[in-house]
């Protein structure tokens, strides 16, 4: 064989074994993405740690799946086939976009199931019933078969909360309930199960705290009202021998912190979940009807009345008593009139020269001292004897006496 003929010939055998080796790689490398390929399937996430956390925290910190429960395959072409269409239509801008919280009026006829962010159930499957809540014009007849879909088997380990995302959530709805009725569920952002026990969900602990803390809201003076709960959207209890006990924060007009107990049968706390509630106080107040420099007499003119939320108050207000008042400082019309904005007209202040008057039995002298300290009738204040040079303490008895007893 010539030599330029054994000379390809290598070059070919060379090029073939490069071809060859690279081949073996690719295969090699794309063994595990061909295992790992397609829809993985729905996967209870363990939510022990998640449902002592705050709703927030709930929904941003979602960890990897711990505990796998009943098995609900997935559909990898039906998801791809769903996903595709999706992007398509938000391409052509062919998807109305609601915005979030906010749920398009119900025609006649119409109905939706609203899926609850937590829920319990006593049975070994999960049903519709147990995760749902029909909205609109649902026939009764109708619910009561749609309520009785079996879903999925429920969660191995009783009293404790598993939990499933919202994706995969709506792909188990979908194959468990057909794209008709899972088209007319509105999902929450994660769903969490616990086989057996209780749970209380947002409502339930928003009228729990309302129905606590009446009783002290009605001793309030003025309306007192609970106003923008922020508290837990849910909290289990393993079995019905635990209860929820509210230990409120001290009750002032403005933020009020609450926090839940969860209590085990022999008074244990087992966890403490924390919430707050605004507390809005409406006083009816005196308020400046014109404006005021100090020093002015306060008078029946000069007096109006306004209700006000009390968390906006810096002081107590006045009360409506005593006097006769003069101000303590400049106050706008339409201020609230404090305590603090106001002085008694027959008061004696600092510096000033009043009448000293020292009483025993028939003797009575009288006498000219400097007043050391402001003071109200009835107060007791120092005074500097202005002949004797020496300190005495007196009562004020107007804005010109002080009588030594």
């Amino acid at each position: 064989m010539p030599w330029a003929a054994r000379h390809v010939r290598l070059i070919w055998l060379a090029v073939s074994a490069l071809l060859l080796a690279l081949t073996l790689v690719c295969l090699w490398r794309a063994e595990p993405v061909l295992a790992a390929g397609g829809v993985p399937q729905a996967v209870w996430q363990d939510n022990d740690r998640n449902h002592r956390r705050s709703p927030t925290q709930v929904k941003t910190q979602l960890r990897p799946p711990q505990v796998r429960a009943g098995q609900m395959p997935l559909d990898p072409e039906a998801h791809d086939a769903r996903a595709a269409k999706t992007s398509t239509q938000l391409a052509a801008n062919a998807v109305p976009l609601a915005q979030e919280g906010n749920l398009s009026l119900l025609e006649q006829g119409d109905w939706r199931l609203k899926i609850v962010p937590a829920a319990v159930t006593n049975t070994n499957m999960v049903l519709l019933g147990d995760i749902a809540i029909p909205l609109g014009h649902i026939e009764q007849a109708q619910w009561d078969a749609l309520r009785a879909t079996p879903l999925w088997d429920a969660p191995p380990e009783e009293g404790k909360p598993l939990q499933i995302n919202r994706s995969r959530l709506s792909q188990a709805l979908r194959q468990a309930l057909g794209q008709d009725v899972a088209s007319r569920c509105i999902l929450p952002t994660s769903l969490v199960i616990q086989h057996g026990g209780l749970v209380f969900r947002e409502d339930d602990l928003r009228n729990y705290v309302v129905k606590s803390l009446t009783p002290q809201l009605a001793a309030m003076p003025g309306e007192a009202e609970l106003t923008d709960f922020r508290l837990p959207e849910y909290i289990f209890l393993a079995h019905s021998q635990q209860r929820v006990q509210l230990e409120p924060g001290k009750l002032t007009p403005g933020r009020v912190p609450l926090r839940f107990a969860v209590q085990e049968a022999d008074g244990s706390v087992l966890r403490r979940v924390a919430g707050t509630a605004t507390l809005s106080l409406w006083l009816t107040v005196p308020t400046a009807a014109q404006s005021m420099n100090k020093g002015d007499a306060l008078t029946a003119q000069s007096v109006t009345f306004m209700r006000v939320n009390a968390g906006q108050l810096r002081d107590l207000p006045w009360d409506g008593h005593g006097g006769p008042w003069q101000l303590a400082r400049s106050i706008n019309a339409g201020d609230t009139i404090l305590q603090s904005d106001l002085a008694n007209q027959h008061m004696v202040k600092r510096g000033d020269v009043v009448s000293l008057i020292f009483s025993r039995g028939n003797l009575k002298i009288v006498t000219q001292a400097q007043a050391m300290a402001d003071g109200e009738p009835g107060a007791t204040i120092p005074l500097r004897n202005l002949q004797t040079k020496k300190q005495v303490f007196g009562i004020v008895k107007n804005g010109n006496t002080v009588e030594v007893h």
